[in-house]
C-alpha cells in the first residue's frame, strides 16, 4: 500500500490534533515491538501512532481509515503473549493510553473506567470503595483494563472462584470498525438475559470493536488467608489439584506453584532458604473473616492429606510477601537472564498430570533447539500449565527465536486438543489462529471470519490477528 505520510499526518492531525499524532521513526519502531522475542520487521512498522481521548475521536479515525482502506491496530500496553500486541501489517496504531477516566457509583453498585487505565492503578482506586478488581495479570503495572476485557482474562486467578472479568461487566461504550458508537448493556446490577451485544464483544480481542468505556460491578473485597505447601516434586502438587476438583473441595482464589528449579531461583532471589522440591502458594477467600479462617483450616487439612513435605497457614504478612514474590522473581530470572519460550496448557482436570509430563518431555526434546532447560511455574490450580523452554543466552538469531516459539506453541497446543482444553488466559487469535482451526474445525473458523466481516467489512481493525499472520 502506497501511503503519502505527509498527507496522512496532516489528515490525522485535523481529526484529533497534531500533538496526538506521531509519525517519527523511533515511535513507530517502539509500537512495532511487543513481548515476542524476535525483532521488529518491516511489515509490522506503523505509518502513524494516534492517541485519541474519547470515542468521538476514535470514531472519526475509523471513518477515515475505512475511506482510505488503512488498517488500524488497537494498542493497550502490548503485553500479550500470543502476538496480539504486534501489528501484522503497516497501519495506524490506535493507542488508548490517554483514555483513563474513572468514576465510581457506589449507590448504583458499579464503576466506569476508560480502557487505557493500568490494572494496578485501577486496583488502587477501587480500594477506596472496598472493591475487588477480578483481573490479576503478572504485568498489572502496565497491562490495561481495556486489554484485559478485550481478552476476557482473569489471568492468575482461579476461574472457578473468581470467574471471568466479563461476568462482572454490566455494559460498555464501544466504537464499531466502521465508526458507529454504541452504548450496550445495562446500568442495573442485573445483567440482561437473552441476546445482548456485551456478551460477545467482551473477549472479542479487538476484532469487532474498540472499547471506549467499561462499566463493571463493584465487588466487595473478600477476606483472605494464605497457605504455603512444600512438595518433593511438581507432580505431587498436580495430584493435589486433581484431587481438589475430584473431591469438590472449594477452590481457592489463587493456587500458584513453582517447580523444583523455579522454587530455588525464586526463593533465593527474595532471601529465603531454597526448598528441596516444588512449592505451592494458595490464597483462600470468603466474604467474612470467620468464614475465611474456617475455609483456610479446611483447605490446610485437605493439603496435608495429599502428601506434602510441609504445609502451613502463613499469618506473618512480611513472610507471605516474600514467599508470594518468589513466584514473580522466578519469572524475572528466566526472562532476564536468557531467552524464554512459553506455553499455555489448560486441559481437562483429570488429564492434568498426563499433560504436564508430556509438556516437560516436549520442552526437553525440541527439534528447533538442543540443550535448553525446562521450567514450569504459574497458576496450576486454575488449572493452567505454563511449560517454559529456557535458553541461558540472549544471543540467538531471530530465525531461531521464531522457530523455537512456534514449535513450543504448536506442540503444546496439541496437548490442549488431545486433552480437551483450550486456554483461558492469553487469547485465541494471532499465533493461536491455526490452533482454533484444529481445535474447533474449519466451519467454526469460517464462522468467526464471517462474523468479523459483518462487523468490519473492510477488515480495518487488528488485520492479521484472525488470519494468524506473524
Amino acid at each position: 500500500m502506497n501511503i503519502n505520510l505527509k498527507k496522512l499526518t496532516k489528515d490525522l492531525a485535523g481529526i484529533i490534533g497534531g500533538e496526538q499524532v506521531y509519525t517519527d521513526r523511533p515511535t513507530a519502531m517502539a509500537y512495532a515491538k511487543d513481548t515476542m522475542p524476535w525483532d521488529v520487521e518491516s511489515h509490522n512498522i506503523p505509518y502513524a501512532v494516534v492517541r485519541p481521548v474519547n470515542s468521538r475521536e476514535i470514531s472519526r479515525i475509523l471513518q477515515y481509515a475505512n475511506k482510505y482502506n488503512i488498517p488500524v491496530h488497537i494498542h493497550g500496553s502490548g503485553t500479550s503473549l500470543v502476538g496480539l500486541g504486534r501489528p501484522k501489517v503497516n497501519c495506524i496504531v490506535l493507542d488508548t493510553a490517554k483514555m483513563q477516566k474513572f468514576q465510581a457509583f457506589p449507590e448504583r453498585g458499579y464503576f466506569e473506567v476508560e480502557p487505557g487505565m493500568h490494572i494496578g492503578k485501577l486496583r488502587k482506586k477501587l480500594t477506596a470503595f472496598n472493591a475487588l478488581l477480578p483481573v490479576f495479570p503478572g504485568s498489572e503495572l502496565i497491562a490495561t483494563i481495556g486489554g484485559s476485557i478485550s481478552v476476557n482474562t482473569s489471568a492468575h486467578a482461579v476461574d472457578a472462584t473468581i470467574c471471568k472479568p466479563g461476568d462482572y461487566v454490566l455494559g460498555m461504550e464501544v466504537v464499531l470498525p466502521t465508526g458507529e458508537i454504541l452504548n450496550i448493556g445495562t446500568e442495573s446490577t442485573r445483567k440482561p438475559a437473552g441476546i445482548e451485544a456485551t456478551k460477545f464483544l467482551v473477549g472479542s480481542e479487538g476484532l469487532l470493536c474498540v472499547i471506549s468505556k467499561i462499566r463493571m460491578r463493584l465487588i466487595p473485597l473478600p477476606f483472605t488467608r494464605n497457605i504455603v505447601a512444600y512438595y518433593k516434586q511438581s507432580e505431587d502438587i498436580i495430584d493435589t489439584v486433581m484431587a481438589m476438583y475430584k473431591k469438590g473441595v472449594p477452590t481457592p482464589m489463587f493456587f500458584e506453584y513453582l517447580d523444583e528449579k523455579a522454587s530455588k531461583v525464586g526463593f533465593e532471589a527474595v532471601g529465603l532458604s531454597p526448598p528441596s522440591g516444588a512449592v505451592a502458594m494458595i490464597t483462600v477467600s470468603s466474604s467474612t473473616d470467620t468464614g475465611c479462617e474456617a475455609k483456610a483450616d479446611i483447605f490446610l487439612d485437605f493439603i496435608k492429606n495429599n502428601n506434602p513435605v510441609e504445609a502451613e497457614i502463613v499469618t506473618n504478612q512480611k513472610k507471605w510477601d516474600k514467599i508470594w514474590s518468589s513466584r514473580a522473581e522466578a519469572g524475572n530470572y528466566v526472562y532476564r537472564l536468557g531467552s524464554t519460550f512459553g506455553s499455555e496448557i489448560t486441559v481437562r482436570v483429570d488429564k492434568l498430570k498426563d499433560a504436564f509430563i508430556e509438556a516437560k518431555n516436549i520442552i526437553l526434546n525440541l527439534d528447533s533447539y538442543k540443550g535448553n532447560e525446562f521450567y514450569s511455574f504459574g497458576h496450576i490450580g486454575a488449572p493452567t500449565i505454563h511449560a517454559y523452554a529456557f535458553i541461558p543466552s540472549k544471543d540467538l538469531t531471530d530465525d531461531v527465536k521464531k522457530a523455537v516459539t512456534m514449535e513450543v506453541r504448536r506442540r503444546t497446543e496439541a496437548l490442549n486438543i488431545k486433552y480437551g482444553g483450550c486456554g483461558g488466559e492469553w487469547g485465541l487469535t494471532a499465533q493461536r489462529a491455526s490452533f482454533l482451526k484444529e481445535k474447533y474445525g474449519q466451519n467454526y473458523y469460517d464462522f468467526l471470519v464471517s462474523l468479523k466481516k459483518t462487523f468490519d467489512p473492510n477488515d480495518i481493525l487488528n488485520r492479521g490477528n484472525l488470519e494468524g499472520l506473524i
